[in-house]
């Protein structure tokens, strides 16, 4: 798509060009339809990789992975990260907004005691997952572009830890 001159200016804030925001949107858009599956089976993978993490989940801890799948609480809890993630891509070109909404995250997950090493555990898996199900979509600019996002989407949100 020809996103014209300004293709490749980075975003003073974010770092994002145009381009990395429209391959952002454009691989997102694939995860879109079924945004509950995509989550459910993400977070699959991720207690598979990490079943450290499953802990940090009173409704989750010490279940069967195999029970998970069909657990209602982590059906909603997948499709509220990925309804979160979501508004994150849809909101690439308002960074004021953007900001807001990950420093509330910050917030909430330093008050319950996240460690800030879990962001990047999932900033790593997201990327793992995207690449194993986006097919052809999930080209070298896309996977850079997502790096870039959630290495700004990290900072922002570990901003806003107190730290001890």
């Amino acid at each position: 798509q020809n996103l014209g001159p300004e293709a490749d200016v980075p975003d003073h804030t974010t770092g994002l060009t145009p381009r990395d925001k429209a391959s952002i949107v454009a691989t997102w858009d694939l995860v879109r339809p079924n945004l509950k599956q995509h989550g459910i089976n993400f977070f699959m993978k991720l207690f598979e990789e990490q079943p450290d993490l499953q802990q940090r989940f009173p409704s989750l801890r010490d279940k069967m992975l195999s029970e998970l799948r069909t657990n209602k609480r982590m059906a909603e809890h997948a499709t509220t990260v990925m309804t979160a993630i979501q508004a994150l891509v849809d909101n690439l070109d308002d960074v004021e907004t953007l900001v807001e909404m990950l420093k509330s995250t910050g917030v909430n997950h330093d008050r319950r005691g996240i460690p800030k090493e879990d962001f990047e555990i999932l900033a790593q898996v997201l990327i793992d997952f995207l690449g194993e199900n986006l097919g052809n979509a999930w080209t070298p600019q896309a996977k850079a572009a997502w790096k870039q996002a959630l290495k700004v989407i990290n900072a922002v949100i570990l901003s806003q830890y107190k730290d001890d």
